[in-house]
């Protein structure tokens, strides 16, 4: 049995006797106490209110928010509200923000491929040893050279495509955050 189930029991034997209590005493007789009439109509409304949370927990999977607020599921509905047709934010920027995390996915996977390559490329190169000539450090200085020429250029590309990401972004109403993110003006 879930614990929600276990709530929901919990709560119809809580509301059993709260129920009987009240209903009891207000179909026998009145009562000329106040104090005694008010706590027959509080029992009367919490066994009443105990008793359909209690049903309700049984028969549904949706959270009350009232016994588990970190209950699973929860931010289904506002995520589901948030996608659907009438949704507050236009369609066109939901369209620009799916493009937008697919081109912040692409650019991370382009920067870990790049990374993986400078790794893999390090791994390749054997340390200079001290006996080497004078001809095989200047071939050496080169191989360095060339590969440092290439990682600028990767380095060039990606900052250049980044920044057509950027102003296209901005071109379409986008606004960039100081920590990076984007939001709607």
């Amino acid at each position: 049995m879930t614990k929600r189930r276990k709530q929901g029991l919990v709560l119809l034997l809580v509301s059993a006797p709260m129920m009987w209590f009240g209903f009891s005493s207000f179909l026998a007789s009145g009562t000329s106490s106040t104090a005694l009439a008010m706590g027959i109509a509080i029992s009367c409304t919490l066994g009443l209110a105990f008793a359909l949370s209690g049903l309700i927990m049984l028969g549904t999977k949706n959270s009350l928010g009232i016994l588990n607020p970190d209950d699973k599921g929860r931010g289904e509905d506002l995520l589901a509200s948030q996608t659907s047709e009438d949704s507050p934010i236009p369609e066109d920027l939901q369209q620009d923000l799916v493009i937008q995390n697919e081109m912040k996915r692409t650019y991370q996977d382009s920067v870990a491929q790049a990374q993986k390559e400078i790794i893999n490329k390090k791994q390749k190169v054997k340390p200079m040893a001290k006996a080497e000539t004078s001809v095989d450090l200047m071939k050496r200085e080169k191989k360095l050279e060339t590969r440092r020429k290439e990682l600028e250029s990767l380095l060039a590309e990606v900052t250049k495509e980044e920044k057509a990401v950027e102003k296209e972004l901005k071109s379409k109403g986008w606004v960039q955050q100081k920590d990076g993110s984007w939001s709607v003006e």
